[in-house]
């Protein structure tokens, strides 16, 4: 892939894990607005919060096992597009069980995101690339989280909290079709087809051969 090429791609994956984490953190600095808007106890927004870490931690292994089949092209695309469309949904919410179901619909979709973009690195970023482009990728938590304060906090005042669950959703949306339109449009990308060949050229492996590693 040529370097020009290169730089975008690692670009495009930095933003796919900075909108990740945008969407994450916009009920938490929209808490106070939700627990008034919709008078939630502790208990109740425990329960919200508690409704995407759960779903999180089953969806994350399934999410692993269905990138490996659609390929990490097709699959990056309907994790992003899967978790913006949840995050604008829940500009529908109603009370703390709609809020808890948007939430996990978000999880469901944001599970793919970590596996996506890694399996992405190791598939189309040369070896001599790969450590600056996980460590650029990874970085996109700490610029999610960094961003969405001010930014949802702006929103909000312009158009209301259910404006500013639409309006970031809306950024995984423009984002997909940056990245479609590179990946349709870049050679080598097209050629390795998502990275569904690699895979199948691949050698399968047992989990008796994975458990005992150190990295397993």
């Amino acid at each position: 892939m040529r370097r020009n090429s290169l730089i975008v791609l690692i670009a495009l994956l930095l933003g796919s894990t900075t909108i990740n984490y945008i969407d994450r953190q916009v009920l938490s600095v929209l808490a106070p607005v939700l627990r008034d808007e919709f008078s939630l106890s502790n208990q109740q927004y425990a329960m919200i919060l508690n409704a995407f870490m759960a779903t999180y931690a089953i969806a994350m292994p399934a999410a692993g096992w269905a990138l490996d089949r659609v390929g990490v092209g097709k699959g990056l695309t309907l994790a992003v597009t899967w978790w913006s469309a949840a995050g604008m949904a829940t500009a529908l919410a109603r009370g703390p069980l709609s809020l808890a179901l948007c939430r996990a619909l978000l999880a469901v979709g944001e599970s793919g995101a970590w596996p996506s973009f890694a399996k992405a690195v190791s598939i189309w970023v040369p070896a001599q690339w790969r450590t600056l482009a996980i460590g650029v990728c990874n970085s996109g938590s700490s610029l999610g989280a960094m961003i969405a304060p001010p930014l949802v906090v702006w929103l909000t005042v312009v158009s209301g909290w259910r404006g500013a669950f639409v309006l970031t959703g809306l950024l995984g949306f423009f984002w997909v079709a940056a990245f479609e339109w590179f990946r349709r449009s870049t050679v080598e990308m097209r050629a390795m087809d998502g990275g569904k060949r690699s895979h199948a050229a691949a050698a399968p492996v047992g989990w008796r051969t994975l458990f005992p590693l150190r990295q397993t």
